[in-house]
């Protein structure tokens, strides 16, 4: 053969390559979390919208007290993704694990305003404003970004359940209770992205990441 033939030949042979390493290396890759928790029509049927999507459930309305006595509520959250979890101060054990992780994710996004995490006690009958202070300065929380929140029985128990599906259980003369170890990524449309187990650092290491593709989902939509 020519041998500028064959130059030619190796040439158009090399450029796909080429052009498949160059797309690889410095290409960009786009990653998505999936939502959680359809809505459902009166026949348990998955609703969808006028485009064929399946729609979602948002987190619902909310008022609760932070560790500073300052109300806070789903509003107060707006433009911003949360971690949230249910917890209580008294807890010997597993509730101090998953604080203590929390305050890694914490300094992850110590200077990320978007990201802010959400405790809210399960116990509000003792967890007062007093207690939530202490138990936050433990955990050095920052109060403009972790917010501990206490208030009304009937309502954070039907926010647990309904708004994130925790399960409540009947303890024979006693109040109910929710037990739960998860923590919930919940995006700035109010929807769940993402659940987790808070005793379990290598799944905080998941939210971690996963956090950081919403991020860049938010920075890539402006």
């Amino acid at each position: 053969m020519n041998p500028v033939k064959a130059l030619i030949l190796g040439f158009l042979l090399l450029v796909p390559i080429l052009a498949f390493l160059f797309i690889g290396t410095f290409g960009e890759h786009h990653f998505t979390l999936k939502h959680y928790f359809p809505e459902v029509d009166a026949q348990g049927e998955i609703m969808t919208n006028a485009a064929g999507d399946t729609v979602f459930k948002k987190i619902p309305p909310f008022e609760l007290t932070s560790q500073t006595g300052q109300k806070i509520s789903g509003d107060d959250l707006e433009g911003s993704m949360y971690v949230v979890n249910f917890f209580f101060a008294s807890c010997p054990d597993v509730c101090k694990k998953m604080s203590s992780q929390l305050t890694r994710v914490q300094e992850k996004f110590q200077d990320t305003p978007d990201v802010k995490l959400v405790s809210i006690s399960i116990n509000p009958e003792h967890d007062t404003v007093e207690v939530l202070q202490k138990y936050a300065d433990m955990y050095g929380a920052d109060e403009d970004k972790w917010y501990f929140l206490t208030g009304d029985r009937k309502e954070i128990y039907s926010l647990a359940e309904k708004g994130f599906y925790l399960p409540v259980q009947q303890v024979a003369g006693q109040q109910d209770f929710i037990h739960s170890e998860r923590f919930l990524l919940v995006d700035k449309n109010r929807r769940v992205r993402g659940i987790y187990d808070g005793t379990d650092r290598e799944d905080v290491d998941r939210l971690i990441l996963e956090i950081n593709v919403l991020l860049d989902e938010y920075s890539k939509s402006k």
